[in-house]
This record gives C-alpha cells, structure tokens and sequence, in this order.
C-alpha cells in the first residue's frame, strides 16, 4: 500500500475520504496546532499513521518514506508567507519543495493543487536538474459540478515524478 503525506491537512475533509477508499497509509501534517487539533478531530484515532504539528520547509520526516505527497494550497502560503519580497517568496517555496524531494522517494510522485504560487511552481521544482519530471502541467483545472475547486478558489492541477 502506499505511503501519501498530507501537508497542510487542517480542515480537509476531503482527505478522510481518501482513507475510507483505501488508501489507509496516511500521514499528515499542519502548521498550525489547530489545524492538528481539527484533522484529529475529522479522522479520528485510527485513520492516520501519523498526525503533528510541523513546518514545510523542515519536514520532521526520514528521507524517501513517502510514494506521494497531495497538497492543496500549502504551497501557496508558503510563498505568500515570503511577503511583498518576490525574491524572499521564492526562497520559502524552494525550501518546501526542496523538502518534498528529500521526503518524496524517488518514483513517488508529488500532486498540487495550486492558485497563487502556479506560476512559480515549475521553476521551484526544477530548480535540480534532473530530481523531478513534471506530469501535471496546469492544463487541467480542479474544479466540482458548481465550477468551484475543493479549495475555495479555481485551483490549477499540477504534478512531478521524483526521479531518481
């Protein structure tokens, strides 16, 4: 079974649902002690492999222990957390991608479902030549019967095999 990481999982329902599919090997993570507190509360004791409070850009993760990582919008607030500095945007980015490749298995791959950082995805993730394949390009939008992504605004699908 595969091992998917949650960054970011908060108040994400949506997630529970992958569980009660079958994709049982979960393991998430939230900034916020809240956004801990409200995913514990959505998926219950035994849903989860892992729940804790952590940070993006220091992952608390061993090397190469997840096939996939589904983020939806953490991305985003990485970089917006870089403030009016597009350089200091940039660099917050890069340190959550960069993560993702350390905690990514080679072979795994890494899904997104983005708004704001879309643009400077692609750059992030290339930025070791060689250490992903994009999948994804942004063509496809995420969006439900209502014309509204799961995340609230008109989300971009993007993707990247980890190579390896």
């Amino acid at each position: 079974q595969s091992r998917v990481l949650l960054p970011g999982v908060g108040n994400d329902a949506a997630m529970v649902g992958m569980y009660d599919d079958g994709w049982v090997r979960l393991s998430a993570f939230d900034y916020s002690p809240k956004g801990v507190e409200r995913a514990a509360a959505l998926f219950g004791e035994r849903r989860l492999e892992d729940l804790r409070v952590a940070d993006a850009r220091s992952l608390p993760y061993a090397d190469a222990s997840f096939d996939a990582a589904l983020e939806k919008g953490v991305l985003d607030a990485i970089y917006l957390a870089g403030g009016p500095d597009a350089e200091a945007c940039a660099a917050m980015l890069q340190r959550a991608v960069d993560e993702l490749e350390r905690v990514v298995r080679p072979g795994g791959l890494v899904f997104s479902a983005s708004a704001v950082a879309t643009p400077y995805l692609p750059a992030a993730f290339a930025q070791r030549s060689g250490a992903w394949r994009m999948v994804r390009d942004g063509s496809l939008w995420l969006t439900e019967e209502e014309g509204y992504a799961s995340i609230n605004v008109q989300a971009t699908m993007l993707a990247w095999v980890r190579c390896g």
